[in-house]
């Protein structure tokens, strides 16, 4: 399997890019559920 191997060097030599681009999805899914939570918050206080 060359593509694995090419894989696992890419990731061995940049583990900073790897970790970054977590932290970067993990930031945006945060942001996604705050902004859920504040929608819900403003329909909820409407209603009463």
């Amino acid at each position: 399997m060359p593509f694995l191997g090419s894989v696992y060097q890419i990731f061995g030599l940049y583990p900073e890019i790897y970790h970054a681009m977590i932290s970067m999805e993990m930031q945006e899914e945060e942001l996604r559920n705050e902004h859920v939570e504040k929608n819900n918050t403003e329909i909820e206080m409407e209603d009463h």
